[in-house]
This record gives structure tokens, sequence and C-alpha cells, in this order.
């Protein structure tokens, strides 16, 4: 008699005289839900980007902790799982509480008030705002890939922001890249290809451009940015400050735009610098510069260990247009593939 064979994998595995089975289906048919095995709360985490990832899990919920690896296809679908914007609330704020150790209430039970507060004129960009208890919670997201979402989130107690910080794969991150970047337009022009650059050098890159701001000539700001194109590597050593430096590359006009919407930096080996960028491309009917520009931003790190090293880029396009009344309009531009750059180099 012929029977069909249905493939799984079967863990076992004893909490004391507790026996917990897990069974997972081919890959084709594998959820994106890891939950806790004591109660199901979706309410999970693995500490991101270290030793510890898919290996030490912890319930935000109930406080529980086991030790699991989920098979690689169960993971990543739970890495890039779709995020309400209700769950992500909940999320953050569980987490403030159980890894942060910040003094929160019971969150699950605060009646919540609010939901999408997303302008009409806004395309490709949400926003959710939620109040309860004096607690604000503010979600920004593009409408992109889940794998290339990253949720921006603002937590205020009163009218004070109690936590700042970006949800991008289920890493929580509290860096602010306004803090370590340099923007420029046309200082790179003909210097710098599209793609990302690392610079190493005898001095903190931040400094040296607060100078040349302070004089307010272009031959000074090129010069700032010749001096780097000439300390560009991927062979560095523990002594250099090292800054990396992502170009869009040489356009013909004015009205293109990079932002760093978030970077993350993941202990693992190697070591990765993973960041989500914006670009903005003029639309029909918007006014542009008649000149040759290059839109970069320059990212100061600091000195590094000896090791490896990934730069990773995820890349979100929008179309920047304007309404009648000049409110700007960003849609966002849909590809068949997400853009990403990679770059690595290495540390002596």
């Amino acid at each position: 008699m012929n029977r069909k064979i249905v493939a799984f994998m079967l863990l076992f595995v004893v909490v004391g005289s507790v026996a917990i089975y897990h069974v997972y289906a081919p890959p084709s048919n594998v959820t994106s839900e890891i939950t806790c095995p004591q109660d199901e709360s979706l309410y999970v985490w693995t500490s991101i980007g270290t030793f510890s990832e898919n290996f030490n899990w912890s319930c935000f919920q109930y406080g529980h902790t086991w030790i699991e690896t989920y098979p690689t296809a169960v993971f990543e679908q739970w890495l890039n799982a779709v995020l309400k914007p209700a769950f992500v609330r909940d999320y953050t704020l569980l987490y403030l509480r159980s890894e942060l150790q910040m003094d929160f209430p019971d969150l699950l039970t605060l009646n919540w008030t609010g939901g999408r507060e997303t302008r009409d004129s806004i395309l490709g960009y949400e926003t959710y705002i939620y109040r309860a208890s004096g607690l604000t919670v503010t979600t920004k997201y593009p409408i992109v890939h889940p794998e290339n979402a990253t949720y921006k989130i603002t937590v205020l107690v009163g009218d004070r922001t109690f936590w700042d910080g970006t949800l991008h794969r289920r890493a929580f991150n509290t860096y602010s890249p306004s803090q370590n970047t340099v923007y420029d337009y046309s200082g790179g022009v003909d210097l710098f290809e599209q793609g990302i650059h690392v610079v190493a050098t005898d001095f903190n890159p931040m400094i040296k451009q607060a100078t040349s701001d302070e004089t307010n000539t272009s031959s000074l700001q090129n010069e700032y940015w010749l001096q780097l194109k000439e300390h560009v590597t991927l062979q560095a050593s523990t002594e250099d400050f090292i800054s990396i430096i992502l170009a869009r590359g040489n356009h013909p006009t004015g009205g293109y735009g990079i932002y760093v919407m978030s970077f993350s930096w993941f202990e693992s080996y190697p070591v990765k610098f993973r960041c989500n960028v914006d670009f903005t491309n003029p639309g029909d009917g918007v006014a542009v510069t008649q000149a040759f520009t290059n839109p970069l931003v320059l990212i100061s790190i600091g000195n590094l260990t000896p090791g490896d090293y990934v730069v990773e880029v995820y890349i979100n396009t929008y179309i920047l247009t304007f309404d009648d009344q000049g409110n700007p309009i960003y849609t966002v531009l849909q590809t068949f593939k997400a853009e990403m750059w990679t770059l690595t180099f290495i540390i002596e």
C-alpha cells in the first residue's frame, strides 16, 4: 500500500520532568510565528546580531526563557514577518520593560486610544499614534518589502521623550544617525562612485568638517572630501579612525537626496554595520538646480578591533512631487527586487 511521506522535524526538549514537542513542516509551509513554548505568547525575542541569536530566547510578556535553535527558514520568516502597528507598540514597550529595566505598568491591560494618523498627502509611509495613561507611542514606517521595513518608534511620558529608536528585523536600536553623520550634495562630484566607501584616517572627520563649515567656502569643502577620497581602503589598522561614506554617484541636476533612517551595529562574526537609507528623486515639475550633484553621507564610526566587517545598506527610493498647495508628496518607487548594497573590509 502506497503511503504519502510527510517530511517533518521533531525537536524533543525536556525541562525538568516536562516534555515539550515542536513539529516543523517543510520550508514551503513554514509559519512566521515563533511563540513561547510555555504560554504561546507572540512577544518573544532573541538577541539579534550576537552569539545568542536563535539560541537564547525570552518572552517579554511573562518573563519565561528557553533555549532552542529553530530551522533557518522558520527563523528567517520570523525575522521578516509583517508587524502590525499595535503589535510594534506593545513589543517595544515590553522590550523596554524586560530588557532595559524601564518602569512601565502592565502594558497589555492599558486602554489604548488612537491609531492611524497618516496624512492623506503622504504616500508610501504610514504613521500610527497611540495614547494611554500619560503614554504616547508613535510608530512610523515605509511601505516596503517586510525585510526592509524599519519601524521608527518614539515613546513619550507626558511631554517628555522617554525612548526614541527603531525596530528592524526584530532588532531594537537606539542609535541616532543625525549625531554622527555629515551630508553633502556637491563636494563629492567626480570623487565617489555610487556605493559604499570605507575611509581610514588619523583624525575624526566630524571635527574636520566642523572646521570647514566655519569658513563656509566651497574650496575647503571640496578639499575635505578630496582628502577623505585619498584614504578610501578595504584594509585598515586598529589605529585608524573608520568612517563610511554612502554615495549616490553623479547626477546632472539637483533634487536628488539621501538620508540615513537607521544605523545598527551587530556584534556577530563578521561584525555587521547595517543601514536603512532613503533616496529621494525629483518628480515631474519639481524645480532643481542645473548643476552636477553627488548626494552622499559620511557616517562616523571610530577605532575598531581586528577582524572582518560587513556593511549592509538597505535602500528605499521615493519620488518627490508637490500638490496644488505646495505640500510634498513622497511616492515609493516599486521595484521587483529590494535594493541592497554590501561591502566587506578588514581591520588588522
